[in-house]
């Protein structure tokens, strides 16, 4: 029996920060180095910084500094961190052990892949053009194709309407907090990765399991249709 003859799955929808590969270090020093160039962002609290992965910048701005923030400086700052992030991880993209081999083999089986994130399309564009792996992806949204960003269900279910697929039928990996709820806000099944929060955080959230990387036993059982 193959993954696809299943009734529930037809979809497998990925995160990408965290997820694709593990970028979110980098994100980390992009933000700490960029923050000492602005007054304004100088005291920005490291520890809540970590726990705000798969939001949009503006909502992390805002919630990092307590309050309203000038849009044309969140733009600003937001475009600028981004540009340092992509210099810091330029000729370090490693996608995650197992990644290539699953999607390899969940397009043989006829399974549709799509891609949800809160990255801009400069970043989505970086790390998919990596290896060419975004020849996986005929279906991604990104930060300016909705407007909420997570842990609200728009992401997730405009993929899933981009893919002709029901939320029911789909499974997301994620890696933060708020995207294991924007997926289960949609409707659909969600595993965790472990690159950035642990077991316990991502099943409070919602998760039903959670893996380290596309190398974790679970996933043959998923492409058998087991699980």
């Amino acid at each position: 029996m193959s993954f696809s003859d299943s009734a529930d799955v037809q979809a497998l929808i990925f995160d990408m920060d965290g997820v694709i590969c593990n970028t979110m270090p980098y994100h980390l020093e992009a933000w700490l180095q960029y923050s000492q160039t602005v007054p304004d962002l100088n005291n920005i609290d490291r520890d809540r910084l970590l726990k705000m992965g798969g939001k949009r910048n503006s909502e992390l701005i805002e919630e990092l500094l307590d309050g309203d923030v000038d849009e044309a400086d969140m733009f600003c700052w937001g475009m600028e961190k981004e540009a340092l992030y992509r210099e810091l991880i330029e000729g370090k993209v490693e996608f995650l052990p197992g990644l290539v081999s699953l999607l390899s083999r969940a397009e043989g089986q006829g399974l549709a892949l799509g891609l949800g994130t809160s990255a801009c399309e400069e970043n989505v564009d970086l790390i998919l053009g990596h290896e060419d792996l975004g020849l996986f992806f005929p279906v991604r949204v990104t930060e300016l194709d909705v407007m909420e960003g997570k842990p609200d269900p728009e992401c997730y279910l405009t993929v899933a309407e981009r893919l002709a697929v029901s939320p029911s039928q789909c499974l997301v990996f994620e890696d933060a907090v708020a995207g294991v709820q924007s997926a289960r806000n949609a409707g659909m099944r969600c595993w965790g990765v472990t690159t950035t929060e642990s077991d316990a955080e991502l099943i409070k959230a919602g998760a039903e399991l959670c893996i380290k990387d596309f190398t974790d036993p679970r996933i043959e059982e998923l492409l058998r249709g087991e699980i």
